[in-house]
């Protein structure tokens, strides 16, 4: 509110107006965001205090179904296999691949790691195919990407779901 006296402006502050609700408002708000990411840090902390890592070797145990798709030296390429991991490293199985409407039945062995987050990679023969891979904690999902191939440049990625324990 703005008063006129004697060529002289004079403000005069009105004791109603809503600025000590925002500053109050803006105030509660910062206390509220304080408390709750001070209460979510004090729990991500003992929640990693308090957890192990879940994945090892033995994550990957029992017959599993994969399936892959994409290109293999730019042609379209797909597999469907019967991989069993035995708990320790090792992997074997069978499986059919088709690559540009060529059908093939590889036998597959294999080698593999699984670090402590859940990722890992695979070997296998043919000598130089390798993958990268992420398991769901419980050991019943697997998701991979070819990273080599002994036929050349290769855009696959899959799939591996877990038929049964051993």
């Amino acid at each position: 509110m703005k008063i006129h006296t004697a060529n002289q402006l004079v403000k005069v502050v009105n004791r109603t107006s809503h600025a000590p609700f925002r500053s109050g408002f803006v105030f509660v708000a910062l206390a509220l965001g304080f408390l709750t990411l001070s209460s979510a840090a004090a729990l991500a902390q003992s929640s990693a205090s308090n957890s192990q890592e879940p994945c090892s070797p033995e994550t990957l145990n029992g017959a599993y179904m994969g399936r892959s798709a994409g290109t293999l030296i730019g042609l379209p390429y797909t597999t469907l296999n019967r991989i069993v991991f035995d708990g320790n490293g090792s992997a074997s199985g069978s499986g059919t691949s088709v690559l540009n409407g060529i059908v093939t039945f590889p036998t597959i062995t294999a080698t593999y790691t699984v670090n402590s987050d859940c990722t890992g990679t695979l070997s296998s023969v043919p000598l130089g195919l390798s993958q990268n891979f992420i398991i769901k904690e419980d050991g019943s999902q697997v998701f991979f990407v070819v990273t080599a191939h002994p036929a050349g440049l290769a855009t696959v990625y899959g799939e591996a779901v877990r038929l049964s324990k051993k």
